[in-house]
């Protein structure tokens, strides 16, 4: 085979793959908590447009409202990376054990195709992103 008609072929191949990929439901949603007290609670921060969550897809290009919060199935307590305060969030996660990973300002529960993330900022809030799909952000 000639190698233009070669790369022609890798473009379209990759040209496909993102087009089906983009049709999947992969996308992340983010829930923002803020502490409210010393003891480490937080409260669930809504989005400028009163939704609970917002959803990224297409690779960070859109962003919607996301309005159905996930049912935690964990409560846990962590020590925030930049207040050092105990700040407790409420987790949905899946069937199976996780690899856990510690990436700079984060905390990931990695499930292979699917990913519960724990981002803390530095004003002492924590953004929460359940991750799924192709191309997960690691």
């Amino acid at each position: 085979m000639r190698p233009q008609r070669q790369q022609w072929i890798n473009f379209a191949s990759i040209g496909l793959l993102l087009s089906t990929a983009g049709l999947s439901p992969a996308a992340q949603v983010r829930f923002h908590y803020v502490p409210v007290d010393a003891a480490g609670n937080a409260s669930l921060r809504p989005t400028p447009s009163g939704s609970a969550g917002e959803r990224v897809r297409w690779l960070g290009a859109v962003h919607e409202p996301y309005y159905n919060q996930p049912r935690p199935t964990h409560i846990l307590t962590f020590q925030h990376l930049y207040s050092k305060r105990p700040i407790t969030l409420p987790l949905s996660f899946p069937a199976g054990t996780p690899r856990i990973e510690h990436v700079r300002d984060r905390i990931i529960y990695n499930y292979g195709s699917y990913s519960v993330q724990a981002h803390f900022l530095a004003d002492g809030s924590v953004d929460v992103i359940y991750d799924s799909g192709f191309f997960r952000s690691p």
